[in-house]
């Protein structure tokens, strides 16, 4: 399946989610819930979800060589962009979009950008389960909740593997990949080893303990940051909830976002805020509501990122299936 092929299919996963949650929800209570909300909260909603945005570029830094000092300000340019790209082109294609503009202002290789963003992931999913843990002694959550959080140890357990084997052993992984690959082609053989190469090459700042770990601490207030968006964003859809029941929505959302998503998470949002808001007790009118709310707050960052994007000259004429090589000036700067 191409990537066009892929796109559409998405796209009408997320279309038929959508069409059943309107199936599902009172859309004149919800258009009163609207008209009702204190649209005032919407501000230092969008503080909080900057924030969130400042720590992340801020994380990023730690993530790579201390040999390789990238500015706070490319790192949040970077940041806005994929996150441009995560909701307007949806499959997860922002992250090659920071690694795209990453290549283009510094000269770094995208493939070892992209192994610094898979590091970044690993932490994510390791502070996000602990956030659900801590939510299981705090508040008596359903049993599918206690299967999220499973599943998300289980992608942790096999990323940690992964690491430690391109970490420890990175000659066998470049060698199991030319084995396999050079009966189909040399020439695609040896493109493949590089960017696997290149790829290690961001994973290794993680052997940098205290960076690493720094990387980790910051990762925390990250995603409070963003509870505190979804906060209030509640109390402008009058939701009658304390701060801590917002941190399951932020977990089950951060998580669903590892696997593709349609375009603006469309239908995907819907569903898991109706779902994970409803354990509350929170109806779903009044949950669909909120995520209306979350939608128009989200249009700043969007529009900010896509006006980072084109003033780096891509426009929309960047797609997600750009190629991970590197140009010939990137590789004359390519740490080796």
């Amino acid at each position: 399946m191409n990537n066009k092929a892929r796109f559409l299919l998405v796209t009408l996963v997320g279309v038929v989610l959508l069409g059943l949650v309107l199936v599902r929800v009172n859309l004149r209570q919800m258009m009163e819930t609207l008209r009702a909300a204190n649209y005032l909260y919407l501000l230092p909603a969008l503080v909080a979800q900057m924030g969130f945005f400042l720590i992340k570029a801020l994380r990023w830094r730690y993530l790579f060589p201390a040999d390789r000092r990238i500015g706070f300000g490319t790192l949040f340019s970077a940041t806005m962009v994929g996150y441009f790209g995560n909701q307007i082109i949806g499959a997860s294609s922002g992250e090659l979009l920071r690694s795209i503009v990453l290549g283009q202002k510094e000269s770094w290789s995208k493939s070892a950008t992209l192994g610094t963003i898979f590091v970044e992931k690993m932490w994510d999913v390791l502070v996000l389960c602990l956030f659900l843990l801590a939510l299981l002694w705090i508040i008596p959550l359903p049993l599918l909740v206690q299967t999220i959080g499973q599943a998300g140890l289980l992608v942790l357990l096999i990323g940690a593997l992964l690491l430690f084997l391109l970490l420890s052993r990175s000659h066998w992984a470049t060698r199991l990949l030319t084995l396999i690959t050079s009966r189909l082609s040399p020439r695609l053989a040896q493109r493949l080893v590089g960017i696997l190469e290149r790829f290690i090459v961001g994973v290794r700042a993680m052997q940098d303990w205290r960076r690493s770990l720094l990387a980790l601490f910051l990762t925390v207030p990250m995603w409070l940051f963003l509870a505190v968006s979804f906060y209030f964003l509640g109390q402008a859809a009058l939701i009658p909830l304390s701060f801590s029941p917002y941190i399951f929505p932020v977990v089950v959302i951060a998580l669903a976002a590892s696997i593709p998503n349609p375009p603006w998470n469309v239908g995907m949002l819907e569903i898991l805020s109706i779902t994970t808001l409803g354990v509350f007790g929170v109806g779903s009118s009044q949950a669909l509501a909120f995520v209306v709310l979350m939608r128009a707050m989200r249009l700043v960052p969007i529009i900010w990122g896509y006006a980072l994007f084109s003033r780096e000259g891509f426009g929309l004429r960047i797609q997600p299936q750009a190629s991970l090589d590197v140009p010939p000036s990137a590789e004359a700067h390519h740490p080796r």
